[in-house]
Order: structure tokens, then sequence, then C-alpha cells
């Protein structure tokens, strides 16, 4: 009961005082290679809706998206093409959308730089094919390590959009994944200001 006290009472101290950041993600659009040791096999484009919360030194989100890859080194891609709905659940690092003073000023360059780590849940399956070389998929989780890096200009102190390039390891299917996009994002600590 003590613990459970003390928690709320520095999560409010944080929020009152202004450290605790609360952002939603929507939409993030990006080109995706979901395996870049094996190039053209499964590249594509990804679109996903986040909430993160956190300060200028972390954050945790929760985000639900899709990816739409196809094997384009395959003699019929159309048969190739697979859509991937996922949930992820991701804990980052080091700053983030931050410009370096830690103060709300627009007109300014921001940026963040994060080491990641995590869990997705891949929702999407498939039979095999092997008349077309496709494998079976079945819905699955994985766990994952990586960086992203971030920059933007903050316009006003509510909507903003950022260009990213994420990268990683995801731990037990053994592949190495990237995304480079734009993601649209909106302060909800200044929604009304």
């Amino acid at each position: 009961m003590k613990k459970g006290l003390v928690l709320f009472l520095l999560l409010s101290y944080f929020t009152v005082s202004g450290q605790i950041r609360s952002m939603i993600d929507a939409p993030a659009i990006y080109l995706t290679s979901r395996d870049v040791e094996h190039a053209l096999n499964r590249e594509g484009l990804g679109l996903d809706f986040g909430y993160a919360i956190g300060t200028h030194w972390m954050m945790t989100k929760l985000s639900v998206g899709v990816h739409a890859t196809a094997d384009f080194d395959a003699e019929n891609i159309d048969k190739t093409f697979f859509a991937n709905p996922f949930g992820r659940l991701e804990l980052g690092l080091g700053k983030w959308r931050s410009n370096g003073q830690q103060c709300a000023k627009n007109h300014q360059n921001a940026y963040s730089i994060l080491a990641k780590g995590g869990v997705v849940y891949n929702f999407g399956k498939r039979k095999a094919d092997a008349e077309n070389g496709i494998a079976a998929v079945k819905a699955d989780y994985d766990y994952f390590v990586g960086a992203e890096l971030g920059l933007f200009y903050i316009k006003d102190m509510h909507k903003n959009s950022e260009y990213f390039i994420n990268g990683g390891y995801m731990l037990r299917s053994k592949t190495i994944f990237a995304e480079l996009g734009l993601r649209t994002f909106f302060n909800t600590r200044y929604a009304d200001r």
C-alpha cells in the first residue's frame, strides 16, 4: 500500500511539474524491410497509430498497425503480398522529442535518439504455397532491440511531424528490420493551449 501511494505521488508530481509528456502518433507511414539480410523478400509499407508517455529521457509506447509486404524477387509478386496487422509495446531510452533544452518553444529544430526494446505481436496468418515458394505464417509474438533517430521542426506545441529511421533485431525470428518514414504526432498536454 505504501509503495503504491509513493508511486502515485511521484507520478502526480511529475505530471504537475511538466515532466511527464503524453503524445499520440497518428499516423506513422513508412517504408519497411522486415528482413534486411534477404533484401527484396519482405519489403513494403507500414502504417501505425500509437500512444506514448514519457519524459525528455525515456518513453513507453503502445501502437497498433499493419505491414503490407511482398517478395519482389518472386516471379509472381502479387501472390506473395501479405498484410500483417500487429500490436507493439516498446520502451525507449535516450532523448525523446526534445530540442536539447527541455523547454517548450516553437520554431526550433528538435530530435529523438533512442535505444529501444520491446515486444510485438503479429496477428497475420497465411498458408504455405509451395508452388509460389511461400512459407506458412502463423500469428505469434517476437521481442526486439534497436534504435530510432527522429528529426522535426517544432511548428507549434500541439501538432508536429517528424522524419524517422528505425531499425533493430528481432530476437525470436533472428531477423534485422528497418523502417524509414514520416510520423505525425499530437502533444496531448498542449491540446487546449
